[in-house]
């Protein structure tokens, strides 16, 4: 149906009617006004419309300047947040006759009241094919709906104007259509009528923000003003549709003009004046010293959890409740400012609370403490973020960005107050009467500072000694000698000659040698002009996340893992018994031992067995029941083995063993199982008596019936599709050295490097297309990554076929991520940048280059050089004949010689 709508532009009728329910905003509503429409659309009709939208907004950065923050791909909610409190920051400092104001508009019904006729227009102005524009305005126009009313549908409506609510384009189109109102007054300042608001002389002009219908309007607090704002506004609104709603407006005036003034101004505007901003996308204005009490809004809502009767919820549901609200309601305040310690501890604390079920006046047990539960999930934990860190991480992540986006308004904004003549990561210093918000960035500077490294390109940016730019700390914290005179300003161009290559005598006795390898291997370029550039050292990629600056930050990157967690939570049962598996194996659950030892139970013994003490290992494994059910499911000759073992062993063994159950069923998915109904039995009998619990034989029926049942569904294919991986499927392969086709020449290289990071290698040859030597290349390149290593062998194999006078060059390489790095487009802030940039130079030349995948099999001439160049001292060796070791292997290439290997069926090499 959407290839159809594509190439006619027409639908079915059903597929275009939607139905409005109207949700209550207050509990007991009397106006319409008190009730909000939701659309609810037809599937294939959103399909159809998600197709669109996907491709409008990767062109919505370029028609969509940046004072509008929403829907447009890299910005973000929080930059016009920041935008806000530097503007009432510097409000309130403002002295002097001259001031500002500030306009909060609300539009009536924004989406309702879009004329279609501005939509057309404003599809053909941002020069969208005919055909686009006749396939949107179709969706948009043909729009049958039926209210739901007391279960009942009403008679079809035929809107005139409006964009769907739900549907995924109309946000986008919604926003399109406000960027008018942004030209409107970007005309208007140009032509001098509407007074820019600056807070620096050398800062951005505000006169405006937008975030999808909140709008800001900025202007100089003058009569005047407001007759150019209104008339922008009226004539947006007479050409749009749109209505502005004064009543919920407001205007907010720079505390030195004086009151009477600024009520004429509000009077006059017809705009209600208030003494502060209040709340905007969320978040609090700031406009006063913050404290404590600016975060009890935020405290109670988050205290709403308790209403849910943790008593009715599992533990594996308290613990996701705490995870999804008191994770998520503080994300946008944590993202602008340091949330104040004491706030941080009653949020961990509320979440605390209620994950272990705590009521009012009524504590329960809290099994686990809180900094077990913190740690990652691979590292024994539930991967909880505590608020202080998790606040930091979203403050280092503004940080981040305040130093790599270059067009956004906020950014320019804070450099212009707070920047001043400092340069990388020294913008972020604490400035004496900053706001909070800036404040809040620099406290987060030291974060920055231990995952940011410079990628080197022109040498001139990056200070050799005092920047992190081969390590993640300084140089000048490694030096073993004296440091040389003026060290603070050396640079790295200081230490690198015009080839490219480096005056390791400028540094030897000064470094230890392991460091000084690891400066050899690191790539610089003599030839570009363009700047070193930041990257976040802890992501492969080079690209910041807060989940690698958290893991920084707490350190839990550096701890050791077992084994044992990942496989807890890969087990193939419900999240409910993955959570208990997890208490259990931790002996972490209320048995009368725990519950005697704090002093709740008269005696720690088994109710069943009167003399035994009721440990997780006695009600699990060797308490009447549960025996009973092992020696049934447990071979006999495992039998000792299995009630012979420590707690911690027999856990460890059958939640990571390999085999099945006597039903055929999954070891450790059936041994989990198992032990969850084992427990839950003995609760039952706990709270309502044994007379209650089931029996032995009964229980053992029980386990088996409901552990069939649940592997059953597990395996059905239309049944938790998420957890299912289609199976690879592989063939057997005869996999060699192939040559080249006559008139080309073949380059095979590798790396290899030994600990990868260790002492790393690149080796290479070319040969025609009979199997002839025609050249070598080996490189020890020092300490290196094996990913490095086989960039470099590809750069220094190229380098060699060039200087060999060859122009039609195959290269075959065995990894394939190195052949995506180079084929992908441009990416500065990859940590191997400028290595790759020198790549794709090397490959831009006037010449033919192919570029092809191979298997290790095919590649073993490669791998032998790469792992040759070791025995070499540091350098590159071009060599014109093939070492004496390496003949063996020529000559079976030449032969033709293969070896068998499963590889992935239909699979096919990148070139």
């Amino acid at each position: 149906m959407a290839m159809s709508f594509f190439m006619t532009g027409t639908l079915p009728e059903a597929v275009t009617e939607s139905t409005v329910v109207l949700i209550p905003k207050v509990d007991s509503p009397e106006r319409v006004t008190q009730l909000r429409p939701i659309s609810l659309n037809n599937v294939c009709l959103k399909s159809i419309t998600k197709a669109m939208t996907s491709r409008l907004k990767t062109m919505m950065r370029q028609w969509v300047s940046p004072r509008q923050s929403s829907f447009i791909p890299g910005r973000q909610t929080t930059d016009n947040i920041i935008v806000v409190q530097e503007v009432l920051h510097s409000f309130t400092k403002r002295r002097g006759k001259k001031g500002g104001m500030v306009f909060k508009i609300d539009l009536e019904k924004a989406y309702d009241m879009l004329r279609w006729d501005f939509l057309r227009d404003t599809l053909e102005e941002v020069g969208l094919p005919s055909c686009w524009i006749r396939c949107i305005m179709y969706c948009v126009k043909h729009n049958t709906m039926r209210i739901r009313w007391n279960g009942e549908l009403s008679q079809p409506i035929m809107p005139s104007r409006g964009v769907r609510q739900g549907d995924p384009l109309s946000p986008y189109l919604f926003v399109l259509c406000m960027e008018r109102l942004s030209h409107k007054i970007d005309e208007a300042v140009n032509d001098g009528l509407w007074k820019a608001v600056r807070l620096t002389r050398s800062g951005p002009p505000l006169t405006h923000l937008f975030f999808a219908d909140d709008l800001l309007l900025f202007a100089e607090a003058e009569r005047k003003q407001i007759g150019v704002i209104k008339k922008c506004l009226e004539d947006f609104c007479h050409s749009s549709g749109q209505r502005v709603n004064f009543s919920k407006s407001i205007v907010y005036v720079s505390p030195n003009i004086a009151r009477h003034k600024a009520e004429a101004l509000s009077a006059y505007a017809g705009i209600p004046l208030k003494a502060a901003l209040g709340r905007y996308l969320g978040i609090q204005a700031i406009q006063e010293r913050v404290t404590k009490g600016r975060y009890q809004s935020l405290i109670l809502r988050i205290q709403k959890m308790a209403p849910w009767k943790a008593k009715r919820l599992s533990f594996t549901a308290r613990l996701t409740v705490a995870r999804s609200v008191a994770a998520s309601l503080p994300v946008y305040t944590m993202h602008t400012e340091l949330i104040p310690s004491g706030v941080c501890r009653s949020i961990d604390k509320i979440s605390r609370d209620f994950i272990w079920g705590d009521e009012e006046n009524h504590a329960k047990f809290h099994l686990v403490a809180w900094e077990r539960l913190t740690k990652p999930k691979a590292q024994g934990g539930l991967g909880i973020r505590p608020t202080r860190q998790a606040n930091l991480a979203m403050l280092a992540k503004g940080g981040w960005r305040l130093l790599q986006d270059k067009e956004s308004i906020w950014r320019g904004i804070l450099l212009s107050k707070y920047g001043g003549l400092r340069a990388g990561l020294d913008v972020l210093r604490k400035v004496q009467g900053s706001s909070f918000t800036w404040s809040s960035f620099s406290k987060a500077a030291d974060l920055l500072k231990q995952g940011c490294a410079w990628n080197i390109r022109n040498e001139k940016r990056t200070k050799f000694w005092s920047d992190p730019w081969v390590l993640q700390v300084p140089l000048k914290d490694m030096v073993t000698g004296d440091m040389p005179e003026n060290a603070d300003e050396a640079m790295v161009a200081d230490f690198v000659r015009a080839d490219g290559s480096w005056r390791i005598e400028l540094l030897s006795g000064r470094l230890p040698p392991d460091i000084i390898s690891k400066i050899t291997s690191t790539a610089v370029d003599t030839i570009s002009q363009e700047e070193d550039s930041l990257f976040w050292a802890p992501a492969a990629d080079g690209r910041f996340s807060t989940k690698s600056a958290y893991a920084l930050l707490t350190k839990h990157d550096q701890q050791g893992t077992d084994g044992v967690w990942k496989e807890i939570w890969r087990l193939p049962v419900p999240e409910r018994v993955r959570c208990f598996m997890w208490l259990a194996f931790q002996g972490k659950l209320a048995t009368n031992v725990l519950r005697f030892q704090r002093r709740v139970a008269e005696s720690p013994c088994c109710q069943r067995c009167a003399e035994q003490p009721e440990t997780v290992l006695h009600i699990l494994r060797d308490c009447a029941p549960a025996a009973y059910f092992w020696c049934r499911h447990v071979p006999q000759q495992k039998q000792h083995e299995f009630f012979s073992d420590s707690h911690e062993v027999w856990f460890r063994k059958n939640i990571m063993s390999k085999e099945s159950s006597s039903t055929r069923i999954n070891w450790p998915g059936f041994f989990s199982m198992a032990t969850w109904l084992i427990w839950k039995n003995r609760t039952t009998a706990s709270f309502k008596g044994l007379r209650a619990a089931l029996s032995a034989s009964s229980l053992t029926q029980s386990i088996v019936t409901k552990t069939k049942l649940w592997d059953d569904s597990w395996h059905a294919p239309e049944l938790f599709l998420n957890h299912k991986r289609k199976p690879v499927e592989r063939v057997a392969a005869e996999i060699g050295w192939t040559p080249p086709l006559e008139g080309w020449v073949m380059l095979n290289t590798d790396g290899a490097s030994n600990g990868n990071p260790g002492p790393a290698g690149a080796g290479g040859l070319v040969r025609d297309s009979t199997g002839r030597w025609l050249g070598g290349v080996v490189a020890n390149l020092g300490y290196a990554t094996a990913v490095l290593a086989e960039l470099w062998a590809i750069y220094y194999g190229l380098e060699l076929v060039w200087n060999l006078g060859f122009r039609v060059v195959k290269i075959a390489t065995d990894s394939k991520l190195e052949l995506q790095l180079i084929q992908e487009r441009h990416d500065p802030i990859h940590p191997h940048a400028t290595l790759l940039s020198l790549i794709r130079r090397k490959i831009g030349q006037d010449w033919l280059v192919s570029l092809s995948h191979t298997y290790r099999e095919g590649n073993r001439a490669a791998d032998w050089l790469s792992k040759h160049s070791l025995v070499y001292p540091y350098g590159k060796y071009e060599l014109a004949a093939p070492p004496t070791g390496m003949i063996h292997l020529l000559q079976d290439d030449v032969r033709g010689i293969t070896f068998e290997r499963q590889i992935v069926a239909n699979s096919s090499s990148l070139s």
